[in-house]
């Protein structure tokens, strides 16, 4: 199978969770009707979708060295149909929340398998850039939520679950053929807590995954203020907020595809470190535009540099981390996605937390994580992961 090929399926797999969310959220206040219940009721499943998710890869990874990629692959995203088609078909606000929940976990159980089977095929700036492939589905995820009201308009709030359980079914089959010879590793049984006290042992490893959930986390603390920042502190119309907002959506493919180009002469190792310092550039001169009340139009264009660069920063940190890592890729992936969202979350109520209707809250935490991030990549080490 050749490389493009394969990223596509990977892609496939992936963007199952940010249909499931971003698809979702139009249909809240009719699923709200639909229950009789308030929107805020109906919108608590998006927290129990990222928990699920979180839950899912956490025991997903294991199983994937236990059992293999493949197989799991195949039960995920099963369990993600099924749990779409009873939502769909259900009149109980319960049965959603609780199919919301084992929806995600077979969605975490797919998507935990990505990270480890792109390890098996390559390593380097190879792996690094077929994440920079896989990683170009962030372009179509913010479609999702327009898919969803058409689907909304022309069927029905119940239309988007049927969506997700006919896309589910169609990547089952998709991988269930062609994944046959990429996806059959496995290793030798091993207790999920000692797969994990080995990966947490890899102390270069772990010096990757906190410099990635940091990167992460700045470009989570920027969505979460987002609707603060442009449209109360800078007071821009819905109409400019979300031009604004997809033109970061924009820079980053446009990063992505520039990384993926220069991996044909520099190490991912470099790139990495060049992404990172151009985030950290970005934020010390939001600093000082800050500090100098800037007009929003500067403030916009360095915002979307810094999250554009996560475009590059993503690909080439997940083949880095991913590559230290010989055995028990499965659970190295489980730990260091599940971390990054934690991380992502625990900034991004931070930032809230401190909020006093300034932007300083949000820059502040953001350049933080920039600076533990750039600080944990001063030196490198003999074994960079660029194999």
């Amino acid at each position: 199978m050749s490389n493009s090929k394969f990223a596509l399926i990977m892609a496939l797999i992936v963007a199952a969770t940010p249909f499931a969310i971003d698809a979702y959220l139009p249909a809240i206040p009719y699923m709200a009707d639909f229950f009789t219940v308030s929107s805020e009721q109906i919108a608590t499943t998006i927290s129990l979708y990222v928990l699920g998710l979180a839950t899912g890869q956490l025991v997903g990874g294991p199983l994937a060295d236990n059992y293999g990629k493949r197989h799991l692959i195949l039960v995920g995203l099963l369990l993600f149909a099924a749990c779409s088609l009873i939502i769909a078909l259900t009149h109980s606000l319960l049965v959603v929340q609780v199919s919301r929940v084992i929806q995600a976990i077979g969605g975490g159980f797919a998507m935990v398998c990505i990270a480890p089977l792109v390890r098996e095929r390559a390593t380097g700036n190879e792996a690094a850039k077929l994440f920079s492939l896989i990683g170009l589905i962030i372009v179509v995820a913010p479609i999702a939520p327009s898919v969803g009201v058409l689907l909304i308009y022309l069927f029905g709030w119940q239309s988007i679950f049927f969506f997700l359980f006919i896309y589910a079914l169609f990547v089952v089959s998709i991988s269930h053929f062609k994944l046959a010879k990429d996806a059959s590793s496995k290793t030798a049984n091993t207790s999920f807590l000692r797969r994990y006290r080995l990966v947490v042992a890899n102390r270069e490893g772990m010096r990757y995954l906190v410099a990635q959930g940091c990167s992460f986390s700045v470009m989570l603390v920027f969505v979460t203020n987002a609707s603060f920042i442009y449209q109360k502190y800078f007071a821009l119309s819905d109409a400019l907020f979300a031009l604004l907002f997809s033109a970061n959506v924009i820079m980053m493919a446009i990063f992505n595809r520039y990384n993926n180009f220069r991996l044909n002469h520099i190490s991912a190792m470099t790139l990495l470190q060049q992404g990172l310092w151009i985030q950290l550039t970005g934020l010390c001169l939001l600093v000082l535009m800050v500090i100098f009340n800037a007009p929003v139009a500067a403030v916009a264009i360095n915002i979307i540099f810094i999250i554009g660069a996560q475009g590059a920063i993503s690909a080439n940190s997940n083949a880095v981390y991913i590559s230290h890592f010989h055995e028990h890729t499965g659970s190295a992936s489980a730990l260091c996605g599940a971390s990054q969202f934690l991380m992502a979350a625990l900034a991004g109520g931070l930032s809230t937390l401190l909020y006093n209707g300034t932007l300083w809250p949000a820059v502040l935490v953001m350049l933080g994580l920039s600076l533990i991030a750039n600080g944990l990549l001063l030196t490198r080490p003999n074994n960079s992961g660029n194999e």
